[in-house]
């Protein structure tokens, strides 16, 4: 029989040339060499003495840890690594002070020359992303190595070339700190032994947000759909049109800003004409702009702006294999939330939410096309009062706010287990 260490080795072997002329050509388009020498363990630069890196792999996690950040860099000498342009570009920004690194490529080689030059004690990861060369390295080099607000994919104990990498990368962990009881179970049904579990919480509820733009000049008759993914607009293309027709605009952020171009055509094709955020800051923002076009946001840190002032809220990703993306920074807002059936990215969270009536979600009906069905769903959504839009916010709101010492909790648990001071 082949063991999964020799596949996930050979198949290293044969994307290296792949990687290599990927991240090559991103330095060179970017202007940031940096792309290629981290990910070869090769770092010119650092400007601080680092006992801790935290990992967030892109924009998303970097926002999703920004209070956590905050707190531990109070007594903790850190640095972050990413994945990706924007989160560096967003780690940079939040942390002008702090080195911001891109994570190495997962050969031993790259590894270990990575993590000999950062020269840290503890390495932390925000959420699940497991390489097994780095982990293993990570042991061996006696750092310290801990996943925060984790989860994982459903079902990957079925999955047993997976299941038996991601176990003997897991087994590496000093602990395993999950966003919900939920996840944990994930975690157990892999084989990952309990004594390095522990349910903590989600740290996406330590969001807060803060805008410098008044929302008293938005226009509050749009409908919201943040953080799609394919196929959300097409799934929603009947509910846009009824919502158009009757003046209600349509207010749309891609979770990946690449795709904006994508949703445009789309909508074009079938009749409804959009503009982009990026051209037309001033109309849209000043509330002087006629929303009968949709709106794209094709800009980062814009769309919590448009969260308070929405009547009706979808967040996206429930029509993907990706799954629903992060209800709770509209539930912060106070908005009425809708959702579509694939929930598992916040099971805990949802199935809660729709216990207290603080949420509404759209369930599969396999005798009509997805389309009419979200159709439909938004007719009720749209019959609710203003009143009752405002008091399921408020239900979300009051939920969300209880979570508030929420990163307290993680730094309490992380200095009780000696991994960070």
């Amino acid at each position: 029989m082949i063991n999964h260490k020799f596949i996930y080795s050979f198949a290293l072997l044969i994307l290296f040339p792949f990687a290599f002329v990927y991240f090559l050509y991103l330095g060179i388009k970017n202007s940031d060499f940096d792309q290629i020498k981290n990910r070869l363990g090769f770092i010119s630069q650092i400007y601080g003495k680092n006992d801790i890196c935290v990992h967030c792999s892109s924009l998303g996690e970097v926002n999703g840890a920004k209070e956590f950040i905050k707190e531990i860099r109070k007594n903790n000498n850190i640095l972050i690594s990413t994945n990706t342009l924007s989160g560096r570009k967003r780690a940079s920004e939040l942390f002008p002070k702090i080195d911001v690194l891109y994570f190495p490529l997962d050969y031993k080689f790259f590894v270990s020359n990575w993590l000999r030059r950062v020269n840290i004690k503890t390495m932390l990861i925000y959420e699940t992303e497991i390489w097994p060369n780095f982990y293993k390295t990570c042991k061996k080099e006696n750092i310290k190595l801990v996943i925060i607000n984790a989860r994982l994919k459903k079902n990957l104990h079925n999955k047993k070339f997976i299941k038996n990498i991601y176990l003997e990368a897991l087994n590496n962990c000093n602990l395993v700190m999950c966003k919900s009881d939920y996840e944990k179970q994930k975690y157990l049904r892999l084989g990952l032994k309990n004594e390095n579990l522990l349910t903590v919480g989600n740290l996406k509820y330590a969001y807060k947000f803060d805008t410098k733009r008044d929302r008293n000049n938005f226009l509050g008759n749009y409908f919201l759909m943040a953080s799609t993914h394919h196929p959300d607009e097409k799934k929603f293309l009947q509910a846009i049109k009824d919502l158009n027709d009757d003046g209600i605009g349509t207010v749309i952020a891609p979770r990946h800003i690449k795709r904006a171009n994508a949703v445009a055509d789309f909508f074009k094709k079938n009749g409804i004409s959009t503009i982009f955020l990026s051209n037309n800051y001033d109309s849209v923002l000043k509330g002087s702009f006629d929303f009968r076009s949709i709106v794209i946001i094709d800009t980062f840190g814009d769309l919590q702006d448009f969260y308070s002032s929405a009547k009706y809220v979808y967040v996206g990703g429930g029509y993907s294999k990706r799954g629903v993306q992060n209800i709770i920074e509209p539930s912060v807002h106070g908005r009425p939330i809708l959702v579509g059936p694939n929930i598992d990215n916040f099971y805990d969270e949802i199935m809660n939410l729709k216990k207290l009536k603080g949420m509404l979600s759209i369930e599969d009906n396999k005798d009509i096309s997805d389309q009419e069905n979200i159709a439909q769903h938004i007719k009720k959504y749209r019959k609710l009062s203003d009143e009752d839009l405002s008091e399921i916010g408020e239900v979300a709101r009051a939920y969300s706010l209880k979570f508030k010492d929420i990163v307290e909790k993680y730094v309490i648990s992380l200095k009780e287990n000696n991994i960070i001071n």
